[in-house]
């Protein structure tokens, strides 16, 4: 790992104040790597499987555009919270994976401020379909669910999505499997109004507030 990228992270984990997170230069190794820094990233054990932290800058391609991306492997698996920035360094999304499969809370970034934050549900099926009970939250009737194991993942639980300006709540969904059980929408605020800066003794006009006076006193003051 170049000593430039591992700065870069570095700089980037402490700007999304993640150094409380197990995701620090030092604490992720394997058994066969010393304890420094030039060691600690991109390592592999000797069956050949990623482990601890890994760090990608993948390059544009297909029309997509650049990235980094970083997160913990565990026998070659994703494993915890994987992070996505764009170029500018502004984030993209933070991911929750379990044994390489999307499992856990998500969180999504439109230019760095959040938009959306959901739940995936893994499947780890080794069979080529997976069987899942569907409760329906007004009958309370339960329906069995039959998932493709090919899909990995689906949505499962509740998704907020938000104004990425505001940060007001514009849209909620909740799912049980890929199923959508209820989907409703907000109405945002209104802007408040701006009040009207009070006018100053001196910003009243011709026969307001305070003028110099035209008497045989120049030093009084006429209302």
């Amino acid at each position: 790992m170049k000593k430039a990228q591992q700065i870069l992270l570095g700089t980037v984990l402490m700007m999304m104040g993640l150094n409380a997170l197990p995701l620090s230069l030092n604490a992720q190794q394997t058994k066969e790597t010393k304890a420094t820094s030039e060691d600690n990233l991109n390592k592999k054990d000797k069956l050949g499987k990623k482990q601890g932290m890994w760090f990608f800058n993948m390059p544009e391609q297909f029309g997509d555009p650049s990235y980094m991306e970083f997160g913990t492997y565990k026998d070659d698996l994703k494993s915890g919270l994987w992070y996505k920035l764009s170029k500018e360094r502004q984030l993209i999304s933070i991911e929750t994976f379990k044994q390489g499969v999307l499992d856990g809370q998500a969180q999504y970034f439109d230019e760095g401020r959040l938009y959306c934050i959901g739940h995936y549900r893994g499947i780890y099926s080794k069979y080529a379909y997976d069987t899942f009970m569907v409760t329906n939250p007004v009958t309370l009737n339960d329906t069995m669910v039959i998932i493709s194991s090919d899909r990995g993942y689906t949505k499962h639980g509740l998704w907020r999505y938000y104004n990425p300006v505001t940060g007001h709540l514009v849209k909620e969904e909740e799912y049980q499997v890929d199923l959508l059980l209820r989907e409703e929408e907000f109405t945002e605020p209104a802007p408040r109004a701006t009040p009207e800066r009070p006018k100053l003794p001196h910003e009243g006009g011709k026969h307001k507030g305070w003028d110099a006076g035209k008497t045989s006193s120049k030093k009084s003051l006429i209302k």
